[in-house]
Formats: C-alpha cells, sequence, structure tokens
C-alpha cells in the first residue's frame, strides 16, 4: 500500500540481494603496506588513530627512511637529490625563517622533506638552521610489539 491506501504496507519490502552482497572483503594483511602508494600511507596513519593499522603504517614509512617527529606530529625525509625533485615548493615547515636555502645544495646534510598534511603533498623544509633530527621518534618506538603469552 501507497501514502493514500487503505492496505497497510507490508513490514519489508520484498526484495532479494544479490551473493556478492553477503560476500566479506578480503582482510588487509600487513604486507600489503609495502606496495601502497606514500600518500595511503599517509592518510592510513592520520585516518586511523589509535588503530593497528596506524602502528603498521608508521612501521612502513619508517622502512621508507621517513621520520615522524614529535612535537611538530609531521614526518620527515632526509633530502637527497632525487627527492627534492619530487617535492612541491618550498614550504617553509610552519617557520617564518626568509633565510636563503641556496647557500646549501639539494641534499646537503641538514635538509630534510616534509609531508605537508594540509596540501597533501611532499615539501622542503626550509629552517635549515633547526636540529630536527633531534626530535624524531626512535625506530624501536614505531616497531609493532606483539604482547607475548
Amino acid at each position: 500500500g501507497g501514502p493514500f491506501s487503505d492496505k497497510l504496507a507490508t513490514k519489508e519490502p520484498h526484495y532479494q540481494l544479490p551473493m556478492c552482497y553477503y560476500m566479506q572483503p578480503p582482510a588487509l594483511k600487513t604486507g600489503h603496506l609495502s606496495k601502497f602508494q606514500l600518500e595511503t600511507l599517509f592518510y592510513i596513519f592520520y585516518a586511523l588513530p589509535k588503530d593497528v593499522l596506524q602502528a603498521y603504517s608508521a612501521q612502513e614509512l619508517y622502512t621508507r627512511e621517513w621520520r615522524y617527529h614529535v612535537e611538530s606530529k609531521l614526518w620527515f625525509k632526509r633530502a637527497t637529490a632525487n627527492s627534492t625533485s619530487e617535492t612541491t615548493g618550498s614550504g617553509n615547515g610552519g617557520t617564518n625563517n626568509n633565510s636563503s636555502s641556496s647557500s646549501s645544495p639539494a641534499g646537503a646534510p641538514g635538509q630534510f622533506i616534509y609531508f605537508d598534511i594540509n596540501t597533501w603533498e611532499r615539501r622542503m623544509y626550509g629552517n635549515v638552521n633547526t636540529n630536527i633530527a633531534g626530535g624524531f621518534l626512535p625506530e624501536e618506538d614505531v616497531r609493532v610489539k606483539f604482547p607475548s603469552s
């Protein structure tokens, strides 16, 4: 029955779901993370706080030589000649330091790229005078540990 019908509507409309709706999606195996793009790993890390996949994505990022900075809550990687061509723009890492970074060549010791979570891209970290490496989370703290039984 419709809205103008005197007949009572059945409680549940009659339909049949295709069998594919009842199938469970395959479980995501942690081994798959090594095949994911960098942006996907960052998405998993930031979108799934306190989830085991956040820990596994952080572990994979460390394997790819990215380091998590505890205070700034950003991911950094030491700049190389190849990585500077992959970055977009020359962000200043949230600082107003206008010192010229042209004094040190791309990939020089102390130069880092970081993943900008606001623009979702890799950028050069402009504040070269800061000892950014001192704030990185140690790799031992990133490794997923299983409870001993």
